[in-house]
């Protein structure tokens, strides 16, 4: 009977042990390179933390894209960009509707800043993009 306890408390031991690195695994293994997708600088209100780093970007697309009022394709279109002309970009992409452009299927957005509109372009199409400061 002690030898039947004895080998149950090592067993309960044991899958403890492989459960707790079963979920340490799990949770380095996540991917770090991607960005968690931000709220909209257009949706939201709140002033920005001067404390932190204010970076600015620019983009451009491989073909001409449409810009769009919201992050989604039935969005309304504030105007079309041109290819291969540099725009104002927000320096990270927003989760949005889901869309086929330039041979990819995604859901991500990057706001744009347009003929004196910021609105929301595919992320799919940007051909270069780069920090601006």
């Amino acid at each position: 009977m002690v030898l039947k306890r004895l080998f149950t408390a090592i067993g309960v031991t044991a899958a403890a042990l492989a459960l707790s690195l079963t979920a340490t695994t799990s949770a380095a293994a996540a991917p770090a390179d991607a960005p968690t997708p931000v709220k909209s600088r257009i949706e939201s209100a709140a002033v920005p933390d001067t404390a932190v780093e204010q970076r600015t970007c620019r983009a451009r697309f491989s073909q001409g894209v449409n810009q769009r009022l919201k992050a989604d394709a039935t969005s309304t279109i504030l105007g079309i960009i041109p290819a291969d002309t540099w725009v104002q970009a927000s320096c990270t992409r927003v989760a949005g509707g889901e869309y086929n452009a330039c041979g990819l299927a995604s859901d991500f957005w990057m706001e744009v800043y347009w003929n004196g509109n910021w609105g929301h372009s595919v992320w799919s199409c940007v051909k270069d993009w780069e920090y601006t400061s």
